[in-house]
């Protein structure tokens, strides 16, 4: 099967909240992905689609970093368990951050697997001056813009409780 990245469009979001839980095998991030969708702190929403399933997933939503609206988080990112580790998720990240990059954005963070996000560019060392509600190794950072704030209070969109 061949898939293709687009945006996200209004009628996809009940496949897309039904392929986060079953990914991540619970509620919570569908949860997430309608709150952001019903809210002006969706970002960026991309979906890996052949126009008739959608096999991946990932949303990219406003932070504030000390008040101001200058950071992107990262997630919920899902794929079809039947399509994990077909690169669905690589280049869903990757098509994201360029999207992201060419539109301003300057620091990009997610809370994800310590050994997954580094081979984009991600850095757990990046985010730790950083005052979050999450820290550690799986909090990471990226900077899209080397004049990037280096350090700040982030605060997470309500839909992340």
């Amino acid at each position: 099967m061949s898939f293709w990245i687009r945006p996200a469009r209004e009628e996809d979001l009940d496949e897309i909240v039904a392929l986060n839980d079953l990914a991540f095998g619970g509620k919570a991030e569908g949860r997430i992905v309608r709150d952001l969708a019903k809210s002006s702190e969706s970002v960026l929403s991309l979906v890996a689609s052949d126009d008739k399933t959608i096999a991946g997933h990932i949303q990219f939503f406003r932070m504030l970093l000390d008040d101001e609206p200058v950071a992107v988080g990262l997630g919920p990112m899902s794929v079809h368990p039947d399509f994990q580790k077909t690169g669905i998720g690589s280049g869903l990240i990757q098509m994201g951050l360029m999207a992201l990059e060419g539109a301003g954005e300057q620091l990009v963070f997610v809370l994800g697997h310590p050994e997954y996000y580094p081979r984009f560019g991600f850095s757990a060392d990046l985010a730790q001056p950083f005052e979050c509600k999450w820290s550690g190794d799986a909090f990471m950072a990226l900077r899209l813009d080397p004049a990037a704030p280096t350090s700040g209070r982030l605060t997470y969109p309500a839909a992340f409780g």
